[in-house]
């Protein structure tokens, strides 16, 4: 999977306070779609907390390599070309995904501006 990437570098308590944040974090409006192509889809989370929007990347094994320009396209939209340095959770399926035909696995990346500062 061309998209396929690790945990930031931060220090483990940087990661660890931001997915406790964003867990804790209520949700009070539906995420923003900014991307939903042929194997990615890409949201933004946007949470009444101030500071505390991030960003789901969920990468199915059907994504193609204009998945992946797309995907980085929309980070840079967003502000995030480095988005890669700021994945805090990776949650792995090893199961078909409904929104991907022809899928048999898919990974959830969850992204937080925050740790790149």
């Amino acid at each position: 999977m061309a998209l396929s990437c690790s945990l930031a570098t931060a220090h483990p308590r940087v990661i660890q306070g931001l997915v406790d944040a964003v867990n804790r974090a209520p949700i009070n409006m539906a995420p923003i779609n900014l991307l939903v192509s042929v194997g990615v889809m890409a949201c933004k989370i946007i949470t009444p907390t101030p500071g505390m929007s991030y960003f789901h990347l969920v990468v199915s094994d059907v994504a193609t390599p204009d998945c992946e320009r797309d995907v980085e396209q929309t980070f840079r939209d967003e502000g995030l070309a480095m988005w890669r340095s700021a994945v805090i959770e990776i949650r792995h399926m090893s199961r078909p995904n409904r929104f991907f035909y022809g899928s048999t696995e898919s990974t959830l990346y969850v992204i937080h501006p925050e740790v790149t500062r």
